[in-house]
This record gives structure tokens, C-alpha cells and sequence, in this order.
């Protein structure tokens, strides 16, 4: 009985070393966003001003959030026009950087819901157009602020460029260890939609405003601002660039 035990350990453990080798070495796709997210940026779109704003005041911030996400490149811009505010953030991860549910995880629901927010509300897969184009399907919510007001928010989180599903994810997603077993559902979602290719090209897009969204959206006034961001991938008709 050992050795039956023994044999069958063996045989597990070997086979999870070839998936983890098939993972990281063999399922790989090229990169098809070769940018740099800043470019993406318009400088000008009439009647807004643009504002870079950092994510950290010191180095040792900035290395730390690095860190924690372990993003390619990541970048977030201020526009503003009159009274009104649109914060843009994007992080980028190329092929072989991150796994799906490690990317996806930062997300409102968790980054945000873990630093003081409330989730208000929530809706999956929206679909929406900004005045003649369709927007790829995107999560939106609104979520209290800890030193108030309320944010509206909606994301993308691209996977090769189409849209990664939230339905199955939780509020509040906790680190290490204890946080990993609670996203085993999610992994295992993503082996069966994804394959080996678990580390794929993806981006991260996140819209926000004080504003309500579907009227920012739905306003032709702010068309030009949404139509100028098209080289993110976040249009039906507009890949990523």
C-alpha cells in the first residue's frame, strides 16, 4: 500500500512540475501591444486638460507598489473640463509577467474595498456605446470613499484583448497564503477558459469619476475624450495598438 502511495505521489508531483514547465515556457504568446502607455495618452482633447498623477510621493513607494502588482508598465492621468473630473489608470502586463487572477485581483472590489471603500453597487459584463462605437463590455461600480463622496467606476481587465469575467469574484480578496486558497475557484475557472496559457498579455484599464458614468458616456460632448483612449482596446472596433 506505501509504495502504491508512494508511485501515485510520485506521478502527481511530476505531472504538476510539467504543467508549472508547460506554464512558463511553453504557452507564451507574442506581445501585440508594443507601446508605451503614456503615448496612449492624448495630451490634447478639446476642452479637457490632461494631469499626470504619480502613484507614489518617494521611490521606495513607488518600487512597493511595483511590487504588489508586478505590472509591465502603469501609468493614470487627471482630465479635467470644468467641473468635471475623469481619472484614467491603465496597468500593462506582457506575455509571461502575471497570471490571470493575479492580475485581475486588483481590482475596486479588493485594492479598494481593502483600503476603508464601500461597494454601493455593482453590474458585470455592461455593455454601452459612446455615440456611434461600442464599447467592449465592462465591469462598473460605485463605491464610498473612506473621507466620502462617491466614486463611479468602470474597468476593463483585457486578457489578449477581450474582456475577463468578475461574476465568480468576491469582495475584499485577501493576501497571501489565505488569499490564494479563497481565489482556488478562480484558477481553476481559468485553466478551463484559458488553457496553460495562464500568464497571457493583458491590460488593465480603469475609468473613474465623481460623476455618474453613463451620462459621461452618454454625453457627445465627451465622445472625443473616450474615442482618444481607442489604443487601449476598449472599443469592439479598435485593437489594441
Amino acid at each position: 500500500m506505501r509504495k502504491i502511495f508512494f508511485i501515485f505521489g510520485t506521478v502527481l508531483l511530476i505531472s504538476l512540475i510539467a504543467l508549472i514547465v508547460a506554464i512558463e515556457f511553453f504557452s507564451r504568446q507574442p506581445r501585440r501591444f508594443t507601446g508605451k502607455l503614456e503615448d496612449v495618452f492624448p495630451e490634447s482633447v478639446a476642452g479637457w486638460t490632461r494631469k499626470p498623477l504619480p502613484f507614489a510621493t518617494s521611490k521606495a513607494q513607488l518600487a512597493e507598489v511595483q511590487g504588489t502588482l508586478n505590472y509591465s508598465q502603469a501609468t493614470q492621468f487627471l482630465y479635467t473640463k470644468g467641473k468635471t473630473e475623469i481619472l484614467v489608470y491603465v496597468a500593462y502586463w506582457e506575455p509571461g509577467k502575471a497570471s490571470v487572477v493575479d492580475a485581475g485581483t486588483h481590482n475596486p472590489d479588493s485594492c479598494w474595498v481593502n483600503s476603508g471603500c464601500i461597494r454601493f453597487s455593482r453590474d458585470y459584463s455592461v455593455s454601452a456605446m459612446v455615440g456611434k462605437r461600442e464599447l467592449l463590455s465592462y465591469e462598473y461600480g460605485e463605491y464610498i470613499m473612506p473621507r466620502g463622496g462617491k466614486q463611479n467606476v468602470i474597468f476593463w481587465h483585457l486578457v489578449n484583448g477581450q474582456p475577463n469575467r468578475y461574476q465568480e469574484q468576491e469582495v475584499g480578496w485577501r493576501e497571501g497564503v489565505a488569499g490564494r486558497i479563497e481565489r482556488l475557484p478562480l484558477m481553476l475557472k481559468d485553466f478551463r477558459t484559458y488553457g496553460l496559457n495562464q500568464k497571457s498579455e493583458q491590460m488593465f484599464i480603469r475609468i473613474s469619476s465623481f460623476a455618474p458614468m453613463q451620462s459621461l458616456l452618454n454625453n457627445p460632448d465627451n465622445a472625443e475624450l473616450f474615442y482618444a483612449l481607442d489604443r487601449l482596446g476598449i472599443f469592439k472596433d479598435q485593437a489594441w495598438k
